[in-house]
């Protein structure tokens, strides 16, 4: 018999016959993997950059969140651990809202979407700079925030400084080098695989990311797109903003696929593939 990939075997443990014990094992797993990333972040302390103050005043997160409450108080938790005094702003088009203490929430009509939640959102920043986060993103010491703006401040060409996001249980990475795009006749600022700052210009990264708010404001995301805005607002940010991958800038990435109300509306996809298919491929 042939050995399954390890693809193969994450498939049986979330969506075949192995799901029955798939859930107390990713839970356990996952628990376990972030409860020690947190003893060590506890035992380090919160980062001491002397960049750290700026990072705090100049910054703001974003996070679009929807129907998942228990994993948005992980990441703000994170948050707070490494960035006291970071301003947060959360786009929550869930039922039932979240109001969590010190941090900003739109609320927004039912099932919204990604994209509306996103741009609401970025209405309200007020500061230089935007820090893109999704709700099962987690951040950590390895986040390093304050060296990463720094960057950003030496290399005003920068527009978005993407960073590696690590998959949990299995710490796997997703490879942005290569990553296509939809179809369109825009040419990158810069060519893909060109460097600035000693950092790879990339026509994509993560939905993890610092970008210059004035910038982002330039391209925001399509509120048509509920949920596939991903490939889109880069297709669409290509020949207008410049973006970097920056491999020292990390979080980790604990999703929620035996949530299986969640995985319904996430999965749900018809009408963002039929706005796809009529932008990018119907015209041609």
């Amino acid at each position: 018999m042939n050995m399954l990939t390890k693809s193969q075997f994450r498939w049986l443990i979330t969506y075949g016959k192995l799901r029955i014990i798939g859930k107390p094992l990713y839970t356990l797993a996952v628990s376990a993997e972030l409860a020690s990333q947190r003893m060590i972040d506890c035992i380090n302390g919160a980062p001491k950059a002397p960049g750290k103050p700026y990072v705090e005043r100049n910054l703001t997160a974003v996070v679009k969140t929807f129907e998942r409450p228990a994993v948005l108080r992980r990441l703000i938790a994170g948050i707070w651990r490494n960035y006291p005094h970071l301003r947060i702003i959360v786009a929550d088009d869930s039922r039932r809202p979240s109001h969590i203490g010190n941090v900003q929430t739109v609320i927004m009509p039912c099932d919204s979407g990604i994209s509306a939640g996103r741009n609401e959102a970025l209405r309200h920043v007020e500061t230089q700079y935007v820090l893109l986060l999704d709700d099962d993103f987690v951040i950590y010491r390895h986040t390093n925030l304050a060296a990463s703006l720094a960057i950003m401040e030496n290399y005003s060409q920068i527009d978005i400084m993407g960073g590696e996001v690590i998959d949990l249980p299995f710490f796997t990475k997703t490879d942005y080098s290569k990553a296509s795009l939809y179809p369109s006749n825009s040419k990158s600022t810069m060519p893909a695989g060109s460097y600035i700052g000693g950092l790879p210009v990339y026509d994509k990264v993560a939905n993890f990311f610092i970008g210059r708010t004035d910038r982002i404001k330039l391209v925001q995301w399509d509120p048509q797109l509920k949920k596939l805005e991903h490939a889109d607002f880069f297709t669409r940010a290509k020949g207008v903003l410049t973006t970097v991958f920056n491999a020292n800038m990390k979080c980790l990435h604990a999703p929620t696929p035996f949530d299986a109300a969640y995985m319904k509306r996430r999965h749900d996809l018809a009408a963002d593939r039929e706005v796809i298919k009529l932008r990018y491929y119907c015209s041609r």
